[in-house]
């Protein structure tokens, strides 16, 4: 079987199977990379799916694959897709500018977790994944840089259920996105782990109704922004005195 008979046995489809290195599946929300066995990390824990480096061809132009793979990316971080990975092994001689050639693969895919670590892409077990703060990517355009942020979530799964049930405005503040800036804010929202992650053990059930919560990117910040982690009330008890109320 090769690797496209494979992922379309899988219902996954991709923008052109010679430069492809991720996969949608959207009847079952499923992203699917396929994970090179030597970008493993030392401990074997994780595995690298991405890196900023393979975004450029020799010539300099933009790789079609990479530009993909971030939309796919994006739809696990902000659209509660779940991440699938399968076991691949590259051949030798290797230039990041240059497209990858397969060696083999193992016709399996295993639900992981997405983190990123520098300047690339991770996919991890669970038990091994850990809440990952606020992140910056830097875009270099000439002189000027650009830079953006953007806040994962420790289960894409479980952020979609809070939201299912609370829905997208701040339950600090009542700012809803949406209603800000209409479709560009649409679904937008942080969520915030009501019982600081810091004080769990490292795997832990979490009750996405119970144990998360929506707020706005400001008040997820002012909730962090001290030694402890304020509680929701202690953070509305600060803007009604500021406002005055």
């Amino acid at each position: 079987m090769s690797r496209t008979e494979f992922l379309r046995s899988l219902g996954a489809t991709c923008k052109n199977d010679m430069w492809s290195w991720s996969f949608i599946d959207e009847t079952n929300k499923r992203i699917i990379f396929g994970a090179w066995e030597d970008l493993r990390s030392a401990d074997a824990t994780k595995v690298m799916i991405l890196s900023d480096d393979w975004n450029e061809n020799v010539n300099g132009s933009k790789k079609l694959g990479y530009i993909q793979a971030r939309e796919h990316l994006n739809k696990v971080i902000y659209e509660g897709y779940q991440l699938y990975t399968f076991s691949q092994k590259r051949k030798e001689d290797i230039n990041e500018k240059k497209a990858a050639k397969i060696e083999s693969f193992v016709p399996i895919i295993e639900l992981k977790y997405l983190s990123r670590e520098g300047n690339a892409w991770y996919a991890t077990e669970q038990e091994n994944y850990n809440y990952t703060p606020e992140v910056e990517e830097h875009y270099y355009e000439g002189d000027r840089k650009t830079k953006w942020s953007t806040y994962y979530e420790r289960n894409p799964k479980a952020r979609k259920e809070c939201l299912d049930f609370h829905g997208y405005s701040c339950k600090v503040c009542k700012f809803n996105f949406e209603k800000t800036y209409g479709d560009l804010g649409k679904e937008f929202i942080h969520v915030h782990h009501i019982k600081p992650i810091s004080v769990e053990k490292k795997k832990h059930k979490v009750d996405p109704i119970k144990d998360l919560i929506p707020v706005c990117a400001n008040c997820h910040a002012m909730l962090h922004i001290g030694q402890d982690v304020l509680t929701l009330d202690q953070l509305r008890a600060k803007i009604r005195k500021i406002n005055g109320k």
